[in-house]
């Protein structure tokens, strides 16, 4: 009985000692309260300012990571252009980007005033030959309509064809042209690579023409500013295939055109029948650069595919360009040829080239000036003797330049033959005053 109540009281104690150690251990309740007050949204402040004076025109407060809607502002004398993200007016503002800073707009403003201005389109069109960069007078044909509707802004739909070349223009009676009224192509919409419209050779000294890539019927739209020429934008819409080109006679009248002779044009000479002409002219200590115009078409030739003047220092320089028929239009073959002229001896001697060895580069025959004649000595050798010619060496003097040489720049024996003459050494004489060739 006593060892049962010992028992009794030691499990007890063990009960008692672990309650208490479960009373220590247990963790003390968290408070669940939380806090029910609301936090304030983040706002930023947008600020549409004049472009012009940078006077604010409206104050907005726009919360974060929400869009601005479009203000209603308004300037006397003026309408709104667009909206900016700079104030150098390059890249316009995003209304469907986010506000996440405080934010600058600037309003780009344009005159209200109506432009009554007679817009003309000008150029060198395949489908409007008759045009002739606003040659033509009355020009109704050619003036751009107003668009009903939309204010300044007027249209006119053209068959265009690749290689035009064209500007938008205020032209007066007489071929008044307005350079100061000139819609060339640093006023179009488009200016990516694959617009149809880009810039192309400045011909008139009043911006560079547009260039046309692609043939098409093109519907070409106006949005012009009464009061500012650099607002002015010209776009395009393409509404078909253009008609078929029409055939054009085809006529010349080359002439250089460049800045050393005023942009009037030298007339060029043609050699007989065939597609090349050539002048000769002096180009002054400051330089110049130049182009090839057709003045009978108005079509235009230069270089990089007829797009860059062809840059020139001072010197005295041959001319010569030569054409080609594509698809029946002249086109240019090659590259026009500028170059310092000289007196040559070519024929069977040297490479046998004839005028293809009028080069800078074929020294050995290159006649030195002495006291106003052109002279050279010469060694012929029996690999330049022809069977046709006797078995003899056959040549001419030849006045050139570039592998080129004029049909009336040909001195050689009498009635032009070649001259004849056994392999050897010889002084060549030629007198440009007489036109006579001696050989000693």
């Amino acid at each position: 009985m006593k060892l049962l109540k010992q028992v009794l009281l030691s499990c007890l104690l063990i009960l008692a000692l672990v309650l208490v150690w479960g009373c220590n251990e247990a963790p003390a309740a968290e408070s669940t309260t939380e806090s029910t007050e609301p936090t304030e949204p983040t706002v930023w402040t947008v600020i549409f300012q004049d472009s012009t004076d940078q006077s604010v025109q409206q104050e907005l407060q726009v919360e974060d990571g929400s869009t601005v809607a479009t203000p209603e502002v308004t300037k006397e004398g003026y309408i709104v252009e667009g909206f900016y993200a700079t104030p150098a007016l390059k890249r316009p503002f995003d209304f469907t980007q986010p506000i996440t800073a405080d934010t600058k707009v600037f309003v780009a403003w344009k005159s209200g005033k109506v432009d009554e201005r007679p817009w003309m389109l000008a150029g060198a069109l395949a489908g409007y030959p008759d045009n002739a960069w606003g040659k033509i007078w009355p020009q109704d044909d050619y003036l751009l309509k107003p668009m009903e509707g939309e204010f300044n802004t007027f249209y006119i739909d053209v068959n265009l064809y690749q290689g035009d070349a064209f500007k938008i223009a205020v032209i007066g009676e007489g071929y008044a042209w307005d350079n100061s009224s000139s819609i060339d192509a640093g006023h179009l919409a488009d200016k990516s690579e694959t617009a149809v419209l880009c810039s192309g050779e400045n011909a008139f000294d009043s911006g560079a023409n547009i260039q046309v890539m692609e043939d098409g019927k093109y519907r070409l739209i106006l949005v012009t500013d009464a009061e500012t020429l650099s607002l002015c934008r010209l776009s395009y819409e393409r509404l078909g295939d253009a008609e078929e080109k029409p055939q054009t006679e085809l006529s010349y009248d080359m002439k250089l055109w460049a800045s050393f002779n005023d942009w009037a044009g030298q007339d060029m000479q043609r050699n007989g029948e065939d597609l090349i002409w050539w002048c000769e002219a002096d180009v002054p200590a400051e330089g110049g650069e130049f182009g090839v115009k057709n003045a009978a078409t108005d079509a235009w030739y230069s270089s990089e595919n007829n797009t860059k003047n062809i840059v020139l220092e001072e010197g005295h320089y041959m001319f010569f360009i030569e054409l080609e028929l594509v698809d029946g239009s002249p086109v240019l073959k090659g590259e026009i040829i500028a170059e310092e002229p000289a007196y040559y001896v070519v024929g069977t001697c040297g490479k046998g080239g004839w005028a293809a060895d009028a080069t800078a580069e074929n020294t050995a025959y290159r006649m030195e000036e002495q006291e106003g004649k052109y002279v050279l000595t010469v060694t012929f050798t029996e690999e330049e003797i022809v069977d046709w010619a006797d078995n003899m060496v056959a040549f001419k003097v030849a006045y050139g330049c570039g592998g080129k040489v004029a049909n009336e720049n040909w001195f050689g024996a009498e009635d032009m033959g070649n001259i004849t003459v056994a392999p050897g050494t010889y002084t060549i004489t030629f007198d440009p005053a007489t036109g006579e060739v001696t050989v000693a």
